[in-house]
């Protein structure tokens, strides 16, 4: 090596040629033999001088020479939850591998147990063992397994190809193996990937796991179910029946079972690949929680069993909703719907409060309740005696003989919603919605009150704004089809009140069967939003008593029913509404997480503050799960809860801060396979071996793994060096040789007679 080593351009076009020219020039004259020899003497003697000149010293290197890297590239996405029925030979050949499974294996088990094995040992004993996890993203992981948990919701595969490809950037890395199903659902550009490989020269040897058939795939979705129902009622549960693959059959059952087993409802139904929307029904006598199970058979090939039932959680109460009707006077569906609401003393409790009625009238009450002798004005006396308020065709300022305590009951009827109770906006011909503009009500209403008068018609219907998937409210039977007719076919109205539309938020159960609003969309004629904790609905006609013909009572005593639950669930969850915990989703996939928010108040129902938060518990395990306040919203705290386990989750607030504590509040939710992940789960057979092909890989089994240790013996090493030593060159031989060369052109000079 040289010290002061010039660039090569200055060697190769001014030193060299400089020096032989120098030696030319100086020799041109003698004969040709002297002349030759002296001009290489001349060379010799300035090329020694030129490289003692430029520092000359020795580089001494340490090197060791150690095994090649080996990457470990691992899926980890959801699609390795699934479980594959193997075949005996396969089960005989992983247990000469030292792998332990039952007869259906989930895909990450498989993996697992894998790299946990004496077959990692092996390639940790011949190579510089790295690991690498991907779903959405590369990953850095453990190469015996332990971080791996099969909770991605995609299948990135060419994405970490490439990312894997700039992690060794500058390092070669001769063999990669995959270890995957090959279901690759998220990210382009797998070619150009496998082309970076092979242009460095480095294989991907590939582990496929899942079995490789198009197996038939029956799948059960919850579309509608009901979290709570009133004791007696009948529980609707709306579902969804998908199929896939090949060998479908053209009708499977589908149950809906209780605990014990018991089949409560059963139907026939055809299995799409769009999935056939289907109903069942069950009537709950027992007060408490019940765990209803909807299943269908798994087909005799099918492999992907686990989505063939649904865990559908509803708690049965036996409280009676307790209801204040105010009205002006008496218009006929007060009559009507008074004696309905009187009639049902099990469920409801009701008190009836007519403004214009004399000062010596009883107002009408429930048997064994008091009667109201004022119209309450403040929200503890709503809080604390009702769960919905109905506020029929009646001006709020003549509620009574004082002026003022029509203000005072519209504000105490704001902050009754506001705190989960709730409101029905029933519209009459006189003063509902007329007298409630500029109200504190007005904001809370599921639609924008029109100043037009109420219309009245030769006759038309009141049918479901979605008849493919109704509101609970306007659900009138378990068929969807059955429930739109007996909505067409039930008794025509004479009239009802415009509205301009609905407020963000709302949603539409019953619309005009033929008028349109401004917007050009059909007239909403019943409408309910949650405002904030409570929920609000519209009824935007006074004539619900005609639907008794031609069915009778059955069509509006199953709508007033619903309506009326549905108003007062916000007051049924948890102590009145003192505490309700609720989830922000209902069901979530894999590897997301929950929201859970608690909302406590005390018994004067002012927001509970707790500076240090609060503790939930999981119902299944008494796991604790801290909350936190929320700032700016006294009362409210919030949590986030990430599982990664399948299946039904369950949180509970106790009144002590304990797991065995009187429950005050709880929550469910479900959680689930990713979709995107679970369209299709058979393993890409054709992909798999397309990688290996391309990249000069192997493509083997998990039960012939040890076929790729006869390709990975760990015979390519590399050299890597440690240090690096430099010594100053010993000048003494060269300098002598500097000498004799010196000595040896002068004597040949004065032969020759030159100067």
């Amino acid at each position: 090596m040289l010290e002061f080593m010039p660039p090569i351009w200055v060697l190769g076009l001014l030193v060299a040629p400089s020096v032989l020219l120098l030696a030319w020039w100086a020799y041109r004259k003698p004969e040709r033999p002297k002349r030759i020899l002296m001009g290489v003497l001349r060379v010799s003697l300035l090329t020694l001088g030129i490289f003692l000149a430029l520092g000359p010293f020795l580089r001494k290197n340490k090197t060791i020479e150690e095994p090649a890297s080996l990457a470990l590239l691992l899926d980890n996405s959801a699609s390795l939850q699934r479980q594959d029925a193997l075949a005996q030979d396969v089960l005989s050949k992983l247990a000469d591998l030292g792998i332990s499974t039952g007869p259906e294996p989930r895909r990450i088990d498989l993996l697992r147990a894998l790299l946990g094995g004496e077959w990692r040992l092996a390639l940790e004993q011949r190579y510089r063992l790295k690991a690498w996890s991907f779903s959405d993203r590369l990953h850095p992981t453990s190469t015996d397994g332990s971080g791996l948990s099969g909770e991605g919701q995609t299948t990135a595969l060419a994405p970490a190809l490439h990312a894997l490809v700039s992690e060794h950037r500058g390092q070669h890395l001769p063999d990669v193996v995959l270890v995957s199903d090959g279901r690759a659902n998220q990210g382009e550009g797998i070619e150009s990937a496998l082309s970076q490989f092979a242009s460095e020269g480095s294989r991907i040897h590939v582990v496929a796991l899942g079995d490789p058939r198009p197996a038939p795939d029956l799948a059960l979705e919850r579309i509608q179910a009901p979290d709570r129902v009133l004791l007696g009622d009948e529980a609707l549960f709306l579902l969804r029946l998908s199929g896939s693959g090949v060998g479908l059959p053209e009708k499977t059952t589908v149950r809906l079972l209780a605990e014990d087993g018991t089949v409560l409802d059963q139907i026939e139904a055809t299995p799409t690949e769009t999935g056939t929307r289907l109903t069942l029904a069950t009537q709950l006598f027992e007060a408490g929680e019940h765990l209803i199970t909807a299943e269908t058979p798994a087909i005799p090939s099918e492999t992907a069993r686990d989505n063939n039932r649904l865990t559908l959680r509803v708690l049965v109460e036996p409280t009676r909703i307790r209801v204040l009707y105010v009205e002006a006077r008496p218009r006929y569906e007060y009559r009507y719907l008074k004696n309905r609401l009187l009639r049902s003393e099990k469920d409801m409790s009701v008190h009836c409060w007519l403004a214009e009625a004399g000062r010596d009238f009883q107002q009408e009450a429930s048997p064994g309740t008091s009667r109201l002798r004022r119209i309450p004005t403040t929200v503890q006396e709503l809080l604390e005696d009702f769960d919905v308020v109905i506020l029929g065709d009646v001006d709020p300022h003549q509620l009574s003989p004082d002026p003022l305590d029509g203000s005072r009951f519209l504000d105490a009827v704001a902050s009754f919603v506001e705190r989960g109770g709730g409101l029905l906006m029933l519209a009459g011909d006189r003063s509902n919605p007329s007298a409630y503009h500029g109200t504190p009500l007005e904001p809370l209403l599921p639609v924008e009150i029109s100043r037009e008068s109420a219309r009245s018609s030769i006759g038309f219907h009141a049918i479901p704004a979605d008849a493919e998937l109704p509101h609970p409210v306007v659900r009138l039977t378990k068929d969807l089809q059955t429930n739109l007719k007996l909505w067409q076919n039930s008794a025509e109205l004479m009239w009802y009140q415009p509205v301009l539309g609905l407020r963000p938020g709302a949603r539409a159960w019953l619309v005009h069967d033929s008028d349109t609003a401004s917007n050009g969309q059909p007239q909403i004629l019943a409408a309910g939003i949650y405002a904030p904790e409570g929920r609000v609905g519209w009824l935007g006609t006074d004539e619900t008593w005609r639907w008794r013909d031609p069915t009778g009572e059955r069509q509006p005593s199953r709508f007033w029913r619903s309506l009326l639950r549905h108003l007062a669930s916000g007051r049924l969850e948890g102590d009145q509404g003192r505490a309700r915990l609720e989830v922000n989703q209902s069901r979530i996939e894999l590897g997301e997480s929950v929201l859970l928010e608690l909302r406590l108040r005390d018994e004067d129902f002012n927001p509970v503050v707790e500076q240090d938060g609060l503790t939930l518990f999981r119902e299944s395990t008494g796991a604790p799960l801290s909350m936190t306040p929320v700032p700016g919203r006294p009362g409210v705290f919030h949590a986030r809860f990430r599982s990664s386990e399948l299946g039904d989750h369950s949180f509970l607030f106790t009144a002590d801060g304990s797991p065995e504590g009187e429950i005050l509040a709880s929550s469910h939710f479900e959680v689930i396979l990713p979709s995107v992940e679970m369209r299709k789960t058979s393993q890409n057979t054709e992909l798999l071996s397309r990688i290996a092909n391309r990249t000069g890989g192997m493509l083997v089994g998990p039960e012939a793994a040890n076929d790729l240790l006869g390709i990975l013996n760990g015979s390519e090493r590399r050299v890597r060096t440690l240090a690096s030593f430099d010594e100053p060159l010993d000048g003494r031989l060269l300098l002598s040789l500097f000498l004799a060369l010196a000595c040896a052109e002068w004597f040949l000079r004065k032969r020759s007679n030159l100067s």
